[in-house]
Formats: C-alpha cells, sequence, structure tokens
C-alpha cells in the first residue's frame, strides 16, 4: 500500500522538515542520516563529484513520509573503458574522492513499518539503472535493509565484502566516576589524573569555543594538523560542509560542543564534537604533538568531554565513531561498546561479475594488476 516516488533536487532543498519528522520516528541515526547532514553533503559534493540524485520517498496512503532511500548515481568510464553506472549512498564517495564520512548509513524508515518501506524499494531500486551499489560504513543491525532486500540471491546477483570497521560509544547514563574507575590504569592517568601534574606546573583551562574570543575554530583545528600531519583536517569542501552543518543543526535538534585547552592562556589542543539528541559525537580533533613528553593531549581532551558528557543530563551517549589513531585503536581503551560498521558492493552487470571473480581467484599481484588496468 505504499508508494515509492523519487524526490528532485528542489524537493530535497525543502524538506527538511518532512525529512526530520520521518527520521525521528525512526530508527537510523539522527546526525549522519539527518536532513542537515545529507543536504550539506550534496550541496557540497553533488556537483564537484559529477553525482545524479536518486533520492527515493516512500509515502502512505494519506501521502506522509513514511521512508527514505538517500541514493545518488555516478557514471564512470574505467580505466579499460568500461562503463559502470554506480549507485551509492549519500554521504559517501567510496574509491571516487575523500568526502567527510558518512558513518551509520541506513535506509530510513518509520518503526514498525520497516519492512514494508524496504519491500516497496526493492523494486523500485530494481528499475533504476546501476550495474553495482556501494553501501558504506552500515552498521550491522541496519545490514539486511540494505543487502537490497535481499533479492540478489535469487536473481544472481554477487555481493562483495569490502571493509569492517569499528567504532567505540560510550554509556554516559550512569556515573563519571564509575566509569573513570573502569578504565585501566594507563588511560585513566592520560585521560584524568595528568589534569594535577600540569596544574602544578601552570594554569589549565577547559573552555567552550567562543567565536568573538577564541577566533575561527577551525583555522586552530587545520593548523595544529598541518604541524602533525602535514596536511589540513578539513580542505576548502570539507571547511564549506561543515560551516553548513553548523548553521542547519538545529533542525536536527542539534547543537556544537566545540571546546579548547589553554594552558598558561595558550591554545594546545581543540576539539570538534556536536550533540544531537542525546548523543555527543566527536568528529575531529587536533591538538601539540610535542607539549609535553608525559602529557597526551588528545586523551586528556577526551576525558573531558566525556566527563561533561556524564554531567549533562540530557545526555546518554558518547560516540568516538570509527577510524584508528595514528599508532593504535586508542578508542577501544575508553571502555565503551563497540559498534561494528560494513562496506559492501552488491553486482548486477554480468561483466563486473566476471572480472570480479577472475580478480578474486588470481594471485594477489595478478589481481592487484586488473585493479590497475581496469579500474576495480
Amino acid at each position: 500500500m505504499l508508494r515509492v516516488k523519487p524526490v528532485s533536487e528542489a524537493g530535497f532543498a525543502a524538506m527538511a522538515e518532512e525529512w526530520q519528522a520521518c527520521l525521528g520516528a525512526s530508527d537510523a541515526n539522527p546526525l549522519f542520516m539527518s536532513w542537515p547532514w545529507l543536504y550539506s553533503w550534496w550541496e557540497t559534493w553533488s556537483q564537484v563529484l559529477g553525482m545524479e540524485l536518486v533520492l527515493l520517498g516512500v509515502f502512505d496512503q494519506r501521502g506522509e513520509l513514511v521512508g527514505i532511500g538517500p541514493f545518488c548515481r555516478r557514471v564512470l568510464v574505467m580505466p579499460g573503458g568500461v562503463r559502470v553506472a554506480r549507485l551509492y549512498m549519500i554521504g559517501n564517495a567510496w574509491r571516487l574522492a575523500p568526502t567527510v564520512r558518512t558513518e551509520y548509513c541506513a535506509i530510513i524508515a518509520r518503526r514498525g513499518s520497516e519492512q514494508a518501506v524496504t519491500a516497496a524499494l526493492v523494486p523500485a531500486l530494481e528499475q533504476l539503472k546501476w550495474d553495482e551499489m556501494i553501501s558504506t560504513d552500515v552498521p550491522v543491525d541496519q545490514l539486511e535493509s540494505l543487502k537490497v532486500g535481499r533479492f540478489y540471491d535469487q536473481r544472481g546477483y554477487r555481493m562483495i565484502h569490502r571493509t569492517e570497521d569499528v567504532g567505540i560509544r560510550i554509556n554516559t547514563t550512569g556515573r563519571f566516576d564509575d566509569w573513570l574507575a573502569g578504565l585501566g590504569k594507563n588511560t585513566r592517568l592520560k585521560a584524568y589524573n595528568r589534569r594535577s601534574y600540569l596544574k602544578k606546573q601552570g594554569e589549565l583551562d577547559f573552555l567552550d569555543h567562543e567565536e568573538g574570543r577564541d577566533g575561527d575554530f577551525f583555522g586552530r583545528l587545520n593548523a595544529f594538523h598541518m604541524k602533525r600531519w602535514g596536511k589540513p583536517a578539513f580542505d576548502r569542501e570539507a571547511l564549506r560542509f561543515h560551516r553548513l552543518l553548523l548553521q542547519r543543526l538545529h533542525l536536527c535538534e542539534g547543537e556544537p560542543a566545540m571546546s579548547l585547552i589553554l594552558y598558561n592562556e595558550h591554545c594546545v589542543s581543540v576539539l570538534y564534537d556536536v550533540v544531537v539528541r542525546g548523543c555527543r559525537y566527536n568528529l575531529q580533533a587536533g591538538y601539540e604533538e610535542d607539549f609535553d613528553p608525559k602529557v597526551s593531549l588528545g586523551y586528556l581532551h577526551l576525558g573531558h568531554a566525556i566527563e561533561a558528557a556524564f554531567s549533562d543530563g540530557a545526555t546518554s551517549a558518547y560516540d568516538l565513531l570509527a577510524g584508528n589513531g595514528k599508532n593504535q585503536f586508542y578508542k577501544s581503551h575508553f571502555h565503551g561498546e563497540a559498534v561494528h560498521f560494513s562496506t559492501f558492493q552488491v553486482v548486477r552487470s554480468p561483466l563486473l561479475k566476471a572480472l570480479y571473480r577472475i580478480q578474486a581467484a588470481s594471485p594477489l599481484f595478478m589481481a592487484r594488476g586488473l585493479s590497475r588496468r581496469v579500474g576495480l
């Protein structure tokens, strides 16, 4: 009884309220699947990447939006001259170009309507022209809805798992002291106890960022990254995206949580978080790497932000998201719950299926050569 209708770019731009109402009644992620995040991504990168919008709205008999399939399409010409129409989820451009990372990707469906929404989207997706579909950073509890309704099994589609990743999410509904006591000795030292050491040496302040007082936050963040990594945290497009996101964050009931560490009135660390509907997300950080051999500013700043999340009665979780550190998976030290993400392809082009089979059966050096020549 549900109808699937394509949404135009003008419709996408105008549907913030309708989108958010549908999202709020679903189990999809309230930040990454929000209209402010996905529309800001689309506005920033769609033309740069040559993307075509394939946004599918699912409506009930009353015309109410009950589901959203957030897709886009790009026709690629591989190095071997093979033309491939690839469906992506809005928010990522897998193997196409670096953009901000959109995690918790999913089909949005009102609670109780998940199966009906998926059943409505499957034939709509089948009618589209595409050779392969890329689903990136999908949480494991959303995998089934994004395996194209499981029809790849019956129709001979090939599914290829590409990467598995892990994020860490900390439950902040209890007492901070209990969480702190559960940390390993070394992590507790770096995330909290080093405050005492620094206060003996000088003046230590944790401050919320204020534009008028502290200047451009992203300028500070990029400066720290240039010194540490040799490149900015956010390039021109990413800066545009984040500024657009912050302007629209209130539309998904969110607010920024940007903070600084000042030591002897000098900024030595910045942390970029946002809070949306009870969860605080750690998006980026930057700090003086050679500040003090006894102090890890990254750990120290995260420890303060996590304490703030515990202290805020409206915040129930601190999400460190996916991704490794420079030398180790440091997020696992923070005594949180592991969140597993999967990136996979669903392939229906006979030619591509054959090429991927050859690639999988080939020795590593031959597989890499095939990838270079054909662009797999």
